[in-house]
């Protein structure tokens, strides 16, 4: 009876959205928590990478020469000591503009470099992990795109993940649907996936209380979900196909309630 008056309430607070797929076992308590912890720190990741990159676009669009500067075809984000340097880069790829984004999320100036310099190792291996990224097909939910390049172990030996997240300039929606991994090894895809099956949208109106998705790819929440919740700044249910739900508020994701009838 718990469940369903907290699925009710949940129901009435926050818009939900509901998707088919195949049920899902539960996980064993162990690869369970490690999957947990695993979105927990993924998701921060995408939403520290994504946020410096945007308060690094609007500290450099105050410059009119980067306004005009038909060279940039992108960023690469870099993590350095707690901090997050954005490098605009062009086609070669070179390094053409850089920002240093603090650990509180403030851009530090706009360091214009003298003529385009080399990618550092780390920033011309996210650079090739992207473009290999780049050339998958995907179903799009979104005109645009925007990029968050991770590296896939604390040692930089080739392996990157790539996240695809779709943008949006409407206000109060969530476009979680269209979120995308994949998995790089050099200049090769080793694993690729969607979060979701359809270009779901979630409605994040003034008065909401949080977000709610009935998500049946996998056992639990994912990153994708930590990473959108953070981004709209509400707390996110989760409904798993297992009979689960669960919920995620401020980058932490936890158990509401456990189907226990089977």
């Amino acid at each position: 009876m718990h469940r369903h008056l907290l699925v009710i309430v949940l129901a009435l607070c926050c818009p939900a959205v509901f998707a088919e797929e195949a049920p899902l076992r539960e996980l064993p308590p162990e690869q369970e928590a490690a999957q947990l912890q695993s979105a927990e720190a993924m998701g921060a990741a995408i939403h520290l990478h994504d946020q410096a990159a945007a308060v690094a676009t609007d500290a450099a669009l105050k410059l009119k020469a980067f306004k005009k500067d038909k060279r940039i075809r992108g960023w690469i984000t870099e993590p350095r000591q707690g901090r997050i340097i954005v490098t605009f880069i062009d086609q070669t790829p070179a390094a053409l503009y850089r920002v240093e984004v603090s650990e509180s999320g403030a851009a530090g100036p706009v360091i214009v470099l003298d003529s385009p310099t080399p990618l550092s190792e780390y920033e011309q291996g996210a650079v090739t992990a992207r473009a290999t990224a780049m050339t998958l097909e995907i179903q799009p939910c979104s005109s645009r795109y925007n990029s968050v390049v991770l590296p896939a172990s604390a040692t930089l030996d080739g392996n990157w993940v790539v996240y695809l997240l779709p943008a949006t300039t409407r206000n109060g929606v969530v476009p979680l649907g269209g979120t995308y991994r994949m998995d790089i090894s050099g200049s090769t895809v080793t694993a690729q996936r969607g979060f979701t099956r359809t270009c779901i949208t979630l409605q994040n109106a003034p008065r909401t209380a949080g977000l709610m998705v009935t998500h049946l790819l996998d056992p639990v929440p994912t990153e994708a979900h930590v990473f959108w919740s953070l981004w709209a700044r509400q707390p996110m249910y989760v409904a798993t196909a297992n009979g689960s739900l669960w919920a995620i508020e401020n980058g932490k994701i936890k158990l509401l309630e456990r189907d226990v009838s089977e």
